[in-house]
Order: structure tokens, then sequence, then C-alpha cells
């Protein structure tokens, strides 16, 4: 069932977070129009082919382009031509979301206001996705996932050790984080329309999704005044929320936040029974009080076995904890496969492949791949055709650069 059929999206913009809005909608059945500027179109289509900066290596199938961009058509428009920003008009009165990544000046610039769209469409949800916001002295700067989500939210200070250099993010994380937000926001506007009649605006920014992750650090700070704590690995409060290394050089975190409940079982596979009722480790507190000890004895044990011992022991006495899996090992988990994380396609170009399927799970209305992420400009003629241009007025504002 495609129950988002008959529902029009538009976007303008690039990048991740924003278009990742769009391909999702398109799982569902929405009709989903990438408008991409002539000649050059979305810069993502290049991206994997230049290595990312060296966080990916370039491939024959252009994986990135198809994560964020399946499910749609594409339609090149110069926005900065006055004809061309005529055609957008005309395409966003005939739909029912506009989803874009512009900062006010860019709206302004390309007459791509939510005051200027609502004129011609009253029930359009008008959806916006920025680094820093709209409003404030930083509206108008530009901002990835790296600086707005990762370093500016405070997540990049938090999640290191003190002696080692923060943590560079991966790839649209904070992107996809963020992506999540705005589909939201849209999922709920279009909702209150099917009760109200009315559009509206929805608004989502980096920074703001990324503060809003670390709500409890971030709360923590508006309540006390005082900066969050960063713990260090070393000498962690509580030694069995952390993580270790084995001696075939993985990582296992153990994540045992209802830290006492899991004491006596946790002295057993250490096979120091001796320590549960120990004065220094008995409690919670104690353990906080002599945190550094006791991180170190866990140490010695975890490095002196091997992954595969170590999981066999956890397991066997019911603990809570996780490899520090690779991405890899993560395609190849029964878990994520029996909760169908992935999905076989059979890509009209490269052929059988396996995706990412859409994170959220409705019951009677299945995720379906419907299209390949589109050729440059590949369904211009189909959708202005449906707008009601001929052929002789796409030629026309083609020689006049408005559309390509």
């Amino acid at each position: 069932m495609r129950e988002m059929e008959g529902i029009r999206v538009v976007e303008v913009g690039g990048a991740v977070a924003m278009p990742l809005v769009g391909m999702l909608m398109g799982t569902w059945g929405a009709e989903v129009i990438h408008v991409e500027p002539p000649g050059k179109g979305d810069n993502w289509r290049k991206v994997l082919g230049q290595g990312m900066a060296g966080f990916a290596k370039p491939h024959p199938i252009n994986y990135y382009w198809e994560h964020t961009d399946r499910n749609k058509k594409s339609i090149c428009i110069n926005l900065g031509s006055s004809d061309g920003q005529s055609v957008l008009q005309k395409l966003i009165a005939s739909s029912d979301v506009f989803l874009n990544n512009l900062r006010p000046y860019e709206m302004e610039k390309f007459n791509l206001t939510y005051e200027a769209l609502e004129k011609i469409n009253k029930k359009l949800i008008y959806a916006n996705l920025t680094g820093y916001g709209q409003r404030g002295p930083e509206k108008n700067t530009g901002g990835y996932d790296t600086v707005a989500f990762w370093a500016r939210s405070g997540v990049m200070d938090l999640m290191h050790d003190a002696e080692n250099a923060p943590n560079i993010s991966r790839p649209g994380y904070g992107d996809s984080v963020t992506s999540l937000s705005l589909l939201a926001g849209v999922m709920a506007a279009l909702f209150i329309r099917e009760r109200t009649g009315i559009g509206q605006a929805v608004e989502a920014s980096l920074y703001n999704t990324a503060t809003w992750v670390l709500g409890y650090d971030v709360t923590g700070c508006l309540i006390s005044g005082e900066d969050a704590v960063r713990p260090q690995r070393k000498t962690m409060g509580n030694p069995i929320r952390n993580v270790y290394p084995t001696k075939d050089k993985r990582w296992i975190m153990l994540g045992m936040t209802n830290a006492q409940h899991y004491w006596p079982n946790f002295c057993k596979a250490l096979g120091r029974p001796d320590l549960e009722n120990a004065p220094k480790f008995a409690t919670y507190n104690d353990r906080m009080e002599n945190a550094g000890e006791l991180v170190s004895i866990i140490e010695e044990f975890f490095s002196g076995k091997t992954f595969a011992q170590l999981k066999e022991v956890l397991s066997a006495n019911k603990l809570i904890w996780s490899p520090a899996s690779t991405p890899m090992e993560i395609t190849q988990d029964p878990q994520a496969i029996a909760n169908e994380f992935f999905v076989d396609w059979d890509h009209p170009k490269y052929g059988k492949i396996k995706i990412l399927n859409n994170p959220i799970k409705l019951s009677k209305t299945v995720a379906e791949q419907r299209s390949a992420a589109p050729d440059l400009g590949e369904h211009m003629e189909e959708i202005m055709k449906g707008l009601g241009y001929s052929e002789e007025d796409i030629k026309k504002l083609a020689t006049d650069c408005a559309v390509g």
C-alpha cells in the first residue's frame, strides 16, 4: 500500500539532511521532485567519486547518491532567473510540501520565503532545514553536520578523553538525525492540515537537533548553571558502564546503568566473587569512590581474554554489553537482518544490491524502493508538461537558461 500517493513534495537544496526527508517520504508513495541547478546538478552526485575527503573510497556504484536521493524525480531550474522562479512557483503551487535548506537571505533572493509561497498555496507545508536556525546573528551562516551538529552543540567536546583530540563525526551522522526531526515536523503538519485544511511552516536545524540529542547535559547546564561532566575512561564513575579492550584488539562496551542489579553476576563473570561484598566495591558509591582501581582490575581481566571468550562469559551471565562493531559487521548481524534494517533491490542500472531500509516501520504501509536516484534533469519534460508547458515553451525556457 502507498498511502502517500497523491502527495507531491518539491525539494530545493542538496547535501544530506533535507533530501533524506524526501527519500523517506518517497518510500511511502509520495511523489518527490528534486530541483537541481542546470548543468552541474546537486554536488552530492559527485562527492563519493571524490573520495569524500578520505572518509570513503570511490566506487562504481554511487551509493551516496542512491542512499540520499532514490525514490525521486529530477528537474533543473535556474533559481537566479525570474522565468526559472516562475516555473518553480508554478510547481510549488501544485504541491503539498516544499522541502528546502535555504538560509533566510537565499529565501529572499529567490522569492521563496514562506510568506511569498503561502500566497500561492494556502495548504503548503513549508519545511526548512538550516545549520543554525532562521533567526539570530548566524542565521545566514552555512553549517554542515560536522560543525553545526557535532562541534557547536557540545557533543564533540564530551566524546573524548582529555588527553586525546576530539573525534570528527562520520559523514551524514548529524544530518541523518536531523532529517528525522524535520520528517516528524512535516508528517505532523500534514496531519494537522487534514484536520484544519491549513498549511504551515516547519523548521529544524542541525544545531537545535543536536542540542536536543544532548538534552540531559544541556538541561543540567540550564538547571545547575555548571558545565557538563566529561567522565574519563580510566576513572569512569560506574566502571561497568565503560569500554574495555580485549586481548585480540577489540573493544567491548559494558552498559550496566542499573549497576547494583548486575554487580553480583558481573563479579561471577570476572571470576572474582570476592569483589561483590568487598568494602571498596560493594555499593554503587563505593565503586564510584574507588573507580580507578576497579577499572584497572576489569581492564586487566578483559585484556587477557579474546573477544570470543568474553562474549561467552558475558552472555552466560546475562549482562548488558555490546561489541564495538564495525559497519561491515552490522551488515551481517542476524539481529539487524531479522528487523529488516536492509532490503534487497534490483536496481535498474546496478542490478541486485542491498540498501538501508526506511528505519521507521509501519505495520500496514510497507516502505518500498520505487525508483533509482535520478539522472540530472531526467524528469524535466514530464514535470513541465504536467504543469501545462508546451514543448516550445520548454525549449524557449531552456534557451533563456531558466531551466536545463
